[in-house]
This record gives structure tokens, C-alpha cells and sequence, in this order.
């Protein structure tokens, strides 16, 4: 097993076995598409404890995008608690306890090497894409965050985001394993009424969001935050005016803004906002103890700054297909390029400016502009296909999608066509706010041909 891993149960060693007895071999990918839940992790540990590579999906994803996603990264199988049995072009499907399972066309070699992890890129890097990981990087990122925010041994820690996002299932699920929390899982979907009962029903001490959802409880109701010992936000920016209302609701109860990005393992920054004035309300704090950062000129002339980070736990290599971004985010050993416009003040806090890859950030969702083109060029009679951002004067972001479309071709082409086409290769946050269509002239296929 690789070193560092929290004790498993008796569950995770029988679930080892079997994946050994479907034909796993050492460093072969599995892609689990599970809810949040004590199976989820048990089937993780087990992949690693059978030399595999685990990477966790959405638990109801498109069976195409499924496809698509196995045959970039090389997997071995996919399992879930409900899976398609016959739009997944398996060689056999078999079942472990409750997961089903769909044994793929073995790679010629395995994907990866046991005792590493693959976490998706959450749409920044496209649909098709991960990060790998030693497991020992993961855990030693979620150890820097936990003594980040003053998480012990004797803390509850509450799971509400999906722990598919590489934010939940490092910096909360993992962490807190290794720390020896208990941990209580829930959602999503996100509810005001379910997390206020699990709040108090658990006696929970430690809870993160994301933007999307601190904004949604201070909507309605805010003192559902006042309990907390500690209360994190990640995910995305929040603004300084909701990060100073959190500090004011919990009266100097801690409130941790904090950044990080998938590549990097993934946590790197933190800001004690309830311990700095309101004017670092903007920051995302210090990087982590063993993290280090350095600021670097994009070039084309706007006098923006790229930040780079050099840490222990950065990604060691990508995986499948690589859209919006460049593929050469290993910059130097054991460093990142995020892709992410930054500054830093005289005594180290780092200040967020902007987004400088190819993909906007709408309701927490991260969504890969460049894949959505590819997908959307691929559909019938599509010529060409350009996204269009729109960026709101609250400061959100939103997309619509133009498509240049074959004239001369006898097929349907309104918008409600190309909408329904769209929504079997795209997840529902991804989809374009609106489609605009129109007919393909010479120079477009001649570009696209």
C-alpha cells in the first residue's frame, strides 16, 4: 500500500481482492462515478489497496462523455451504483457489493503506476482531463490545509461539496481521515434546510463551501453560519463585502478564505480574514508552509502577472486530453503554471485578478470554452462553432455558443434542435446561455474542413 494511507476497514482489503479478481492490473485507471457516501470512499481505498488508480466522476454522467473520458485516459473500468449497460462499449460488466461495473477494452499498458491518484480538472483543462498525483501528495496538501485552518484531531467535519471536485475530496474527505476527524457526508444537491439539520444534528465544528453557497445562505437564512468553530470558503473568489458581512456574523469566530487550482494537489493559499483587516478582505491569504510563489509576466503587453507555484504536492504529469490551456503546465520541477493573473503586496498576500485559460467560472461550475467548441463542431452539419463570453456587472460570467451550420444539408437546424443535440454531449451547467445559428459561408469551410 502506498505510505499514508488512513486505516481502512476490513470492507476496503475484500474490495481489493475483488478488483484483483476481475483482472486490475498494477497501475490500471478506474473512473467511479458515485454519490457522495461511505461507499464512494470504500471502493477509492479499494482500487488502491488492488494497485489501481482511482479518478472520481459525476455519479450520473452522460454515457458518451463517459466513453469519451475512458478512451483519453487509458481506464480499465467504470463503476457505479447505476450505470448504462449498453452505451458504454464494455468487453463484459460484472459487480463489487452494491457498484456495478464495466470492464473496458484492456490499454496496451496501464494508465498510470500503484500508489497514484488521477483528480479531474473540473473543466478547467477540458472534459477529458486529469491531473496525477502520488496519493501521499494528496494527502500531504490536505494535511498544509488543515493546519491552515486549525482543524484537530477532535473536530466533526461536515462534507456538502461533491467529492468529485478535487477541493472535497483532498482538503475535507482525505484530510480528515488523516487527521482522525469524524467525518459526516452529505449532499449534494445543497440545501438550506439539510445542511442547518446536519449542522446540528452532528454538532458539526468544521464546514467549507463555495461561493455559490455562502451566498445562497446569506440570502436566506445567515445565522445557520454563527455555530461554526470554523467555516471555510473555497472553490472560487468571494467578494470582500460577503467576506466582511462573515466576519461580522460570527463575531471573531474563524472564517478562512482560501485558493487553489487542481494541478497544484490542489490547496494553496489561505487567508485568516476574521484575523486581518477589512482591507485584505480581497486576499486569498499567505501560501501554505512548504508552498512557494512567484509572480510571472504574461508578455502581451497588459502588465499582467501569471502565478506560478512550487510545491511538494503539484501534479506530476496530465492525463487524456488537454483543452483551453497549455499542456506544459510543469513549468520547472515541481512547478505549476496556473493559468490565474495574480498580485502580491510587500508582506506575501496574494490578491486573485483574473482567469487567463480558456474557461469561465458560472454558479461555482468551471466550464473548458475550448471543449464545449470541439464538442459543438462535432455535431451534424456543424461547420464551425465559436463561444461568445458575457461577463455581468456583478462580476459573473455566462457564454453563449455560435454555430455556422451547412446550408445545403436537409436536417432541422433551429435552436431547439441543436439544444437537445448539445444536452446528450454536455452536463447541464455547461450548457450555453443562449445558441445563435448561422449559415456556414465559403472561408468557414474552408478553415474547418
Amino acid at each position: 500500500l502506498p505510505s499514508g494511507i488512513p486505516p481502512c476497514s476490513p470492507d476496503c482489503e475484500s474490495l481489493g481482492r475483488a478488483w484483483k479478481q476481475l483482472g486490475l492490473r498494477p497501475g490500471d485507471l478506474v473512473l467511479l462515478c458515485l454519490p457522495n457516501c461511505k461507499e464512494l470512499l470504500h471502493q477509492y481505498f479499494g482500487v488502491l489497496m488492488a494497485g489501481g488508480v482511482p479518478a472520481l466522476l459525476p455519479p450520473l454522467m452522460h454515457a458518451a462523455r463517459l466513453r469519451e473520458i475512458a478512451t483519453a485516459m487509458g481506464a480499465f473500468a467504470i463503476g457505479g451504483l447505476r450505470l448504462s449497460t449498453g452505451d458504454l462499449e464494455a468487453e463484459s460488466y460484472d459487480s463489487i457489493g452494491p457498484l456495478r461495473i464495466a470492464i473496458l477494452k484492456p490499454p496496451p499498458e496501464p494508465a498510470g503506476a500503484p500508489g497514484e491518484v488521477v483528480l479531474m480538472t473540473s473543466g478547467t483543462s477540458g472534459v477529458a482531463s486529469g491531473c496525477v498525483f502520488d496519493f501521499e501528495a494528496i494527502l500531504l496538501n490536505g494535511e498544509r490545509h488543515v493546519k491552515a485552518i486549525g482543524q484537530g484531531a477532535s473536530d466533526t467535519v461536515l462534507v456538502t461539496l461533491p467529492m468529485f471536485f478535487s477541493f472535497a475530496l483532498s482538503a475535507q474527505a482525505l484530510s480528515s481521515l488523516a487527521c482522525g476527524n469524524r467525518l459526516i457526508i452529505s449532499g449534494p444537491p445543497f440545501s438550506l434546510g439539510g445542511y442547518r439539520k446536519a449542522l446540528e444534528d452532528y454538532s458539526i465544528t468544521v464546514s467549507s463551501l463555495t461561493p455559490v453557497g455562502i451566498r445562497s445562505v446569506l440570502q436566506t437564512d445567515a445565522s445557520v453560519l454563527t455555530g461554526l468553530r470554523v467555516l471555510s470558503v473555497g472553490g472560487d473568489a468571494l467578494e470582500p463585502d460577503l467576506v466582511a458581512r462573515l466576519v461580522e456574523l460570527r463575531k471573531g469566530k474563524e472564517v478562512y478564505m482560501t485558493y487553489g487550482l487542481t494541478q497544484a494537489g490542489p490547496r494553496v493559499s489561505t487567508l485568516a480574514a476574521h484575523a486581518e483587516p477589512s482591507s485584505r478582505y480581497s486576499s486569498v491569504g499567505l501560501a501554505h508552509e512548504g508552498t512557494t510563489v512567484s509572480l510571472h509576466p504574461v508578455g502581451d503587453g497588459s502588465g499582467r502577472k501569471q502565478l506560478y507555484v512550487n510545491s511538494a504536492t503539484v501534479m506530476k504529469r496530465t492525463i487524456g486530453r488537454v483543452e483551453g490551456r497549455t499542456k506544459n503546465d510543469l513549468v520547472a520541477p515541481r512547478t505549476i503554471a496556473t493559468g490565474d493573473a495574480f498580485d502580491q503586496d510587500e508582506e506575501g498576500y496574494l490578491y486573485f485578478l483574473g482567469r487567463l485559460s480558456d474557461f469561465i467560472s458560472r454558479k461555482g461550475e468551471k466550464i473548458s470554452l475550448a471543449a464545449v467548441r470541439r464538442l459543438a463542431a462535432g455535431l451534424p452539419h456543424v461547420v464551425s462553432a465559436k463561444t461568445h463570453i458575457i461577463k455581468h456587472g456583478d462580476g459573473t460570467e455566462d457564454y453563449d455558443l455560435e454555430l455556422r451550420v451547412d446550408a445545403s444539408a436537409h436536417a432541422p437546424h433551429d435552436k431547439s434542435n441543436m439544444r437537445g443535440l448539445l444536452s446528450g454531449l454536455l452536463q447541464r451547467a455547461e450548457m450555453p446561455r443562449a445558441i445563435h445559428i448561422e449559415p456556414a459561408n465559403e472561408m468557414d469551410g474552408q478553415r474547418y474542413k
